[in-house]
């Protein structure tokens, strides 16, 4: 038997034997298969967590020069910090499927925090919550010429903001939300005590708080949508002040016909306790392709109650017929106020053919409010009744403002649009006459005013765009002396791409108002240009620079009126300011995990005109990634201020170091 017959005769066999071996291990490779498509289909946990927690510390050089400066502009302490933190759960859970928490400089006079909770099915919580230390104490605040230099204005408040939102089935047709809001503050001060001839800066204690409370329902449709909503406000407002020793006020050693006046004792408080009813009423509808419709009506009808006491004791003086010089005085005034107040809009945009938008707006507000008070003051010499005056009084101011704006855009090509319209502004008030009014207890005041609008976007090509538009007002009529009457404004924005990894932009805005009325010759001139430029080779993966420069003027002039000695006047204030800001982001050698990044720059402001300043604010920042999980990151910033040729007792500088560790989940 040939080799190549034996081989044929046990092929058969060998096959059959594969055939019987194979079931034995097909259960294996299908068992294989079944328990890697289980682990496919298996979620990776029942809860997904993801973000990053910041936590450090601060250390500070002293303060060199006025801390009551620094503590009023930056106002920043040593100490344990939460700089930032951002934390997001996904997970499949029956009450709860998204949450995020974010949180941001606690430790710091402003801090700030935000709490999400959805189902994006049955409902969407949002919560947020804000607080704000305000601390200003400028010594030449409000009287520069004070004696001592003390502020007669100084705030040292806590502020705190809450706000609530749920809305049920957000993703449904018809969504009921509500929302409550709470803002509320307290604090100290200083406010001054006006006494005729006089002021005297005296300590205060302050309170203020508002709440809302506003429910409504959203209702989407296939080409409308349509919110109705209506809540309530309640505020209310007080303030106490007064003084524990004998005060010469503002003007100090200066008498007041041979007599120096002084304060001994002044307390004043006054409370004011308010509440409002809000409607709203918001839509949009697009009942053809070719043409929008929206429009918002809004109502309010508040209603206030105040009083005021007022007790002086000391060295004072009145104009009062008889009275002169006095000892001591109380004032007790009360009033109330109704203010109802409708506020509306309405418009539409029409496309009658492909290359045509014509909008059309019209905007009104109407407020109109009714006081009513009763005064009661009483005025001693020496204990002894000298003067006793009571008066009551009730006023009206009504105000209404409407705008009708109608605008044409015509895309050229796709590379050019023109657009051009008009606005008409009309309305009156009706005020309490001045004290020198010869027409009557009232007056009655209009506004007039037609402008021409114009605005165009080019893109010549591809790297370029180009964003312009103006205004031209011709103002028949005006309220206020400062109140928009001939003007123009400008603004050109333009973005070039130079390459694919740098950007430069470019801003400029310039506006002029004039009012040449006799007796106003009002002059109001401002300008702003900006250049901005972003670097960021390989899509800023190894390094980021943006640069920024901005150069702003303003001039105004207005005449004004000095009764004693009666003269015309005129007021002169000039500002020109410079801005710059430099930010470098670097990524360091390194390998793996460890790919440190320096970020360092800066930003400085300084000013030139009735009150140079210069304000600088270096800094850097290096981040070491220890662990994909841990990385420490170390911070130092330089402030610094001053007031080179005015108020010079306001400058001061220092140094801050922060140094924490960033967990990332």
């Amino acid at each position: 038997m040939t080799l190549r017959k034996l081989m044929l005769m046990m092929m058969p066999l060998a096959v059959l034997a594969a055939q019987e071996q194979k079931p034995a291990e097909a259960p294996k490779a299908e068992e294989a298969k079944q328990e890697a498509k289980q682990e496919e289909a298996a979620p990776a946990g029942e809860k997904t967590w993801s973000g990053w927690v910041e936590v450090g510390a601060r250390w500070q050089s002293d303060v060199a020069g006025s801390m009551d400066a620094y503590r009023s502009i930056v106002n920043l302490s040593e100490g344990f910090r939460l700089p930032s933190m951002d934390v997001s759960y996904q997970g499949a859970s029956k009450l709860m499927k998204t949450m995020r928490l974010t949180a941001g400089n606690w430790g710091d006079p402003f801090n700030t925090a935000r709490l999400e909770l959805s189902d994006e099915k049955y409902y969407r919580y949002t919560t947020r919550y804000s607080n704000l230390l305000y601390y200003n104490f400028l010594p030449s605040f409000a009287n520069p010429a004070a004696p001592g230099g003390f502020s007669q204005r100084a705030y040292d408040m806590n502020m705190r903001n809450f706000d609530h939102e749920l809305t049920v089935l957000p993703n449904e047709r018809f969504t009921p939300y509500l929302r409550v809001t709470r803002n509320w503050s307290d604090g100290r001060g200083i406010t001054p005590l006006v006494v005729q001839g006089n002021e005297y800066a005296l300590r205060t204690n302050l309170d203020w708080y508002q709440q809302d409370v506003t429910g409504g329902i959203r209702m989407n449709f296939t080409r409308s949508h349509l919110t109705i909503e209506h809540g309530s406000t309640d505020f209310g407002d007080s303030q106490s002040i007064f003084n524990t020793e004998t005060m010469k006020g503002s003007r100090g050693n200066v008498p007041v016909l041979g007599q120096l006046l002084s304060l001994t004792n002044g307390n004043q408080v006054y409370d004011v306790d308010g509440s409002s009813r809000i409607t709203k009423v918001l839509f949009t509808a697009n009942p053809y392709d070719w043409v929008d419709l929206y429009g918002q009506v809004l109502y309010a009808n508040p209603k206030t109650v105040s009083n005021f006491n007022q007790t002086l004791v000391g060295s004072l003086y009145s104009t009062a017929p008889g009275l002169l010089f006095y000892s001591s005085g109380k004032d007790t005034v009360f009033g109330d106020a109704r203010r109802p107040h409708t506020t509306g809009s309405f418009g539409m945009e029409l496309r009658p053919i492909s290359r045509l938008r014509i909008r059309e707006t019209f905007e009104t507000d109407r407020i109109k409010t009714d006081t009513t008070g009763a005064l009661e003051a009483t005025y001693l010499k020496n204990t002894a009744l000298a003067a006793t005056l009571k008066d009551s009084y009730a006023d009206r101011l009504e105000t209404s403002l409407h705008r009708q704006t109608v605008e044409a855009l015509y895309d050229f090509s796709r590379r050019f649009t023109l657009r051009g319209g008009y606005r008409y502004e009309w309305g009156d008030a009706l005020i309490r006459a001045g004290s020198l009014s010869i027409t009557g207890p009232q007056e009655r005041l209009e506004l007039r005013r037609h402008i021409g609008l114009a605005g165009f976007v080019a893109r010549p090509w591809d790297k370029l765009t180009l964003n312009g538009s103006a205004e031209v007002s011709n103002g028949v009529k005006t309220y206020y002396r400062t109140s928009l009457q001939d003007y123009y404004r400008l603004k050109l924005n333009g973005r070039y791409e130079i390459r694919p990894d740098l950007l430069m932009t470019a801003v400029y805005n310039r506006m002029e108002n004039q009012n040449p009325a006799a007796g106003v010759n009002y002059d109001f001139k401002s300008q702003n240009t900006s250049v901005g430029l972003q670097y960021m080779p390989g899509g800023g993966k190894w390094v980021t620079l943006i640069a920024d420069y901005s150069r702003s003027t303003i001039q105004s002039d207005i005449g004004y009126l000095i009764l004693f000695p009666y003269q015309q006047a005129q007021s002169l204030y000039r500002d020109i300011a410079h801005t710059g800001m430099l930010l470098a982001d670097i990524a360091l050698p390194g390998s793996g995990v460890f790919k440190p990044r320096l970020t360092f720059g800066g930003s400085y402001v300084t000013t030139d005109g009735s009150r140079p300043s210069k304000f600088y604010q270096p800094h850097g920042k290096l981040i070491l990634p220890l662990h994909k999980n841990v990385h420490v990151f170390s911070e130092w910033r330089t402030y610094g201020y001053n007031q080179p040729f005015t108020y010079s007792y306001e400058t001061f500088r220092t140094n801050m170091v922060m140094t924490g560790i960033k967990f990332v989940l």
